[in-house]
């Protein structure tokens, strides 16, 4: 692997790195200091673009920093995720007490839950918002989407005393799409044998992202899509992975993935390519065209009618990184990823391509078995590439003999 020495390369990731670390950064308290509100929101189906054409900024909640979850196990079972249990410990610490508001969503039954929960123990923010969003595509489900979202918009301008117009809506649109057009030029580098940045790396970028504001974050991006061209992060050998999974925000977790041998290259995760492979059209009117980017953007199992169109996502992506193989992880008690596993090992033995389910526990520790699961089912791949190698050449070297010019 060709080592960064470029300074301003280093300096750029560890300002990434240092905003990841921590749920609040310079960026996010510099922007309230100013006068601007935060609003934390739950899962990729919230449209960020109309918190923003308030005037305020969307948080993406996280765990981030989270030293335990004994708080939390008061409100929820031991059979709820652990993300939730740790976002709610850290609510109830108040690690989230910069928030003006918070919106949840109807993304699992656990998400569903810390609703309820954080109006039952009446802890700030007052400001709290159920955004419940279609389980399947079509137009029915774009019609509700578009409602859903007008009520929405009603809300924040009640609570708030603001205004939304049309024009701030086509204003945050065209924002957020210089976003999403930024981070897809940047993931696509991963198709290229050099790698310039690692799946850890991006991860990090992606928590940074979404806890600061917008336009900061173009700001970044611009800066960070320059400094790494030319940049190299591959090793001789390294396996190319496929990484799906829902909530996964342990930037340690992929390092471990990687230093066993492997770049991962490609994902669908929750802060992953979900948040921008598919545009808002600004072409149309703001509130149909933001219900259709959130209905039809890479979906998660949550979506009971799009499971095709997430293996197809899987399939052309395996072939466009020239991915060698996958792993697919679930947070345990997450039945939704449970089932998604289940469609992943069937479409994975129909392509051929090797994959390696993982069940594991946010910010759980374990990482002595998993290097171990992680390092056989390398092994496993890498015995596979070479004996495949192995009978190709044969094959070639057969081939070759039985057509050899007899005057040779």
């Amino acid at each position: 692997m060709n080592i960064m020495d470029d300074t301003s390369q280093m300096k750029i990731l560890k300002k990434i790195t240092d905003i990841a670390a921590s749920e609040r950064n310079d960026y996010l308290m510099g922007a309230k200091r100013s006068g601007r509100k935060v609003i934390g929101y739950f899962c990729s189906y919230v449209p960020e673009e109309v918190i923003h054409a308030a005037g305020f900024i969307p948080y993406r909640m996280r765990a981030v920093a989270s030293s335990g979850t004994e708080k939390g196990d008061i409100y929820f079972s031991s059979l709820n995720c652990t993300f939730v249990r740790h976002c709610f410990d850290k609510a109830l610490k108040g690690d989230f007490d910069f928030l003006d508001g918070i919106v949840f969503l109807n993304g699992c039954d656990h998400t569903r839950r810390l609703y309820d929960n954080w109006r039952y123990a009446d802890i700030p923010p007052v400001f709290r918002y159920m955004f419940v969003a279609p389980h399947k595509t079509g137009t029915t489900a774009e019609k509700r989407f578009s409602g859903e979202i007008e009520m929405f918009k009603k809300e924040l301008e009640k609570h708030f005393n603001v205004t939304i117009s049309d024009e701030a809506l086509a204003s945050s649109i065209k924002l957020y799409n210089r976003k999403r057009q930024l981070l897809q030029s940047i993931y696509e580098t991963g198709k290229s044998n050099e790698v310039p940045l690692r799946g850890s790396e991006f991860l990090r970028l992606m928590l940074a992202l979404t806890a600061m504001p917008v336009e900061d974050s173009i700001a970044l991006l611009e800066e960070l899509k320059g400094e790494i061209q030319g940049r190299s992060t591959a090793r001789t050998g390294d396996l190319r992975i496929f990484l799906a999974s829902g909530c996964v925000e342990e930037p340690d977790h992929l390092e471990l993935i990687e230093e066993l041998g492997a770049s991962i290259v490609a994902d669908n995760i929750c802060l992953g390519t979900r948040n921008f492979n598919l545009a808002v059209s600004e072409d149309d009117e703001p509130v149909p065209s933001l219900a259709r980017r959130y209905l039809y953007h890479l979906s998660c199992p949550r979506m009971m009618n799009t499971a095709r169109e997430r293996l197809a996502y899987m399939q052309d992506t395996c072939r466009e990184f020239q991915v060698d193989a996958i792993i697919a992880e679930k947070l345990k008690f997450c039945d939704l990823w449970g089932g998604e596993l289940f469609l992943y090992r069937k479409e994975s033995r129909k392509l051929g391509i090797p994959l390696l389910a993982l069940e594991r526990e946010l910010y759980g520790g374990s990482s002595g078995q998993m290097r171990t699961r992680i390092q056989a089912f390398y092994e496993q791949v890498m015995n596979r590439r070479n004996t495949a190698d192995v009978l190709f050449r044969s094959a070639g070297d057969d081939y070759q003999a039985s057509n050899k010019n007899p005057v040779d």
